[in-house]
């Protein structure tokens, strides 16, 4: 066999993490896509491309570097999208996985990466089973140019994980395995390809490049002797698990498993999201016990791993306000040994991230929403999209690198949807335990409030969309669009105001109006028990008082908070 080496983490550009949901399987019959688009070089813009009619030529630029490809002919007729959804309800995201390092080198003159892959997709393909058929035709034809990507891909009927990998510079192309979720059953994926065996003779189940087996076998990945279908596995040819792969990856599909299947999942499988038994393979996709809301959804991408065995809220590193979030890189050194640093759904590298809704109750036009956020998708307020929006909130909608723009990541803007919930999400992170419980009810009450929202608006256009005034629907969805998008950028940074005043210099400030000297009372609890402990035992004597101390002073202010200097 051929040597091979796995591509390391560091490799990956974006590390996404992705949940899935069939309508069988959610409280309201939507299919449910929820994506986190991770990289700290990613601006938070919700991209949008109009209906265009007459062919011509499409360049096409690298999403993760901005890098000209090259041009391919347009199609003669294209979907509006919105985001990761187009205006016929197909709804797009992703998640890399890198791959063999043999075939992560691009090979010569290839023109699709996967950026650009996934919209032109959403603007030429109808439903899910044509999207995977468009993204092979288009990887086959013009050159697939990115690394392993898993991508999930669902219409108002049926959910769908699609596994690409290029051919390094053997061919130009890509091989690739595609398996429906079944009915009322959910997956997710993280970085890691996860489909292993499949169905070979129905294309119910499952759709594949015609040589996914034969090329491994052409380049040594698999012997004469081992080309057997019924035990051919995908992720296992292409991208085997590593340490780091169910660690910083299958970890986060595992947390999410866990949430919805309950302790018995969580016993059953931590020794393989932890990375150490990487034969015990979750499932590729389960059923849950009680169905999921879209509520449930969004709470899910908030995990942190919280109250698991990789729960990272309690150790030093997570400072003396309990912050779930380690600083980058991954791994880290000390002595002779690499340690790591969890990996989890919530994230502060967030760009952008989005809960994608498509309603098969809806008329075509209306049954795609995208919730989108910017920024982490803990700390951030989704807000609603119809996908046949044509006119988008000027603080949310933007151009990126797969555009040939470079967005203005470093051009600080209180009216931009991504610098205000940056402000909120980073002045979270600096007094966690304090400050994120007022922050997530915040989130919750403007969600639910979205959601009463797209609820009255849906009755209005569907109304105009039956009386055949399609022109005038469109016209209501995009009113809704830029007054919700921009009033909740300016209504988030007054939001930030409220946090900055009460949580300052250390303190829990609120008003009380008969107070004389601020109008407010002047509080905070300093670190918690733990980290206090912490400082107890690794300092031994150096802060702590005499016993008898109190006996020499002649006077103790009642509130010390309020003495000047105190």
């Amino acid at each position: 066999m051929k040597l091979f080496l796995l591509s390391a983490l560091g490799l990956t550009v974006q590390g996404c993490t992705n949940i899935l949901v069939t309508p069988e399987a959610s409280t309201s019959n939507e299919a449910m896509i929820a994506y986190n688009a991770d990289s700290a070089s990613l601006y938070g813009s919700l991209y949008h491309y109009p209906r265009t009619e007459g062919g011509g030529s499409r360049d096409i630029y690298d999403w993760d570097s901005g890098s000209f490809l090259g041009s391919i002919p347009e199609a003669e007729k294209t979907h509006n999208v919105v985001g990761n959804c187009n205006e016929v309800g197909l709804c797009i995201g992703e998640t890399t996985f890198g791959g063999l390092e043999g075939l992560c080198a691009t090979f010569p003159g290839s023109k699709v990466d996967y950026g650009s892959l996934i919209w032109l997709t959403l603007q030429r393909a109808s439903n899910a089973r044509e999207a995977i058929k468009v993204m092979d035709n288009l990887m086959q034809t013009y050159g697939y140019a990115s690394e392993g990507e898993s991508f999930s891909i669902t219409d108002a009927k049926e959910v769908w994980i699609n596994e690409v990998i290029g051919k390094g510079t053997y061919e130009k192309g890509s091989v690739w395995v595609a398996k429906k979720i079944p009915a009322g059953y959910v997956s997710s994926h993280a970085n890691q390809a996860r489909i292993t065996t499949f169905e070979w003779d129905d294309e119910n189940k499952a759709m594949y490049a015609h040589d996914v087996m034969s090329f491994a076998q052409k380049i040594g990945l698999v012997t004469s002797a081992d080309a057997d279908r019924s035990t051919f596995s995908f992720s296992d040819t292409y991208d085997p698990v590593t340490f780091e792969g169910a660690r910083f990856c299958e970890g986060r599909v595992w947390s999410f498993f866990s949430s919805v299947m309950g302790p018995d999942f969580e016993k059953e499988y931590v020794d393989y999201a932890s990375g150490f038994n990487l034969t015990n393979r979750m499932p590729l996709f389960v059923k849950p016990a009680d169905k999921i809301s879209l509520t449930d959804v969004f709470s899910h991408m908030r995990n942190h791993f919280e109250d698991s065995e990789l729960a990272f809220d309690a150790d030093v590193g997570a400072g003396g306000f309990g912050a779930p979030y380690r600083w980058r890189p991954l791994t880290w050194e000390y002595g002779d040994d690499t340690y790591v640093n969890e990996r989890a759904i919530g994230t502060q590298q967030t760009g952008w991230n989005f809960v994608a809704s498509v309603r098969p109750s809806m008329p075509t036009p209306l049954q795609a929403v995208i919730w989108f956020g910017a920024d982490d998708s803990a700390t951030t307020v989704r807000v609603p999209f119809y996908a046949s929006s044509t006119e988008l909130p000027l603080s949310f909608v933007g151009k990126g690198p797969q555009d040939g723009v470079v967005p203005p990541m470093m051009t600080f803007d209180t009216n931009s949807a991504f610098y205000v919930t940056n402000l909120v999400s980073n002045w979270a992170y600096s007094r966690w335990s304090d400050i994120y419980p007022v922050v997530l009810a915040r989130i919750e009450k403007y969600e639910a409030s979205f959601i009463a929202q797209l609820h009255e608006v849906d009755q209005k256009v569907l109304a105009l969309f039956n009386n055949g005034q399609e022109v005038e629907a469109v016209n209501v969805m995009n009113t809704f669009a830029q007054k919700l998008g921009n009033g909740f950028t300016e209504q988030w940074f007054g939001f930030f105001g409220e946090l900055f005043v009460r949580f300052r210099d250390g303190y829990d400030i609120t008003a009380n109006s008969e107070d004389p000297e601020c109008g407010c009372t002047v509080g905070g609890q300093g670190y918690n028990d733990a980290t206090y402990k912490r400082i107890a035992e690794e300092t031994g004597e150096q802060y702590k008082e005499p016993a008898d101390s109190l006996k020499v002073r002649s006077f103790q202010p009642k509130n010390k908070l309020k003495v000047r200097g105190v």
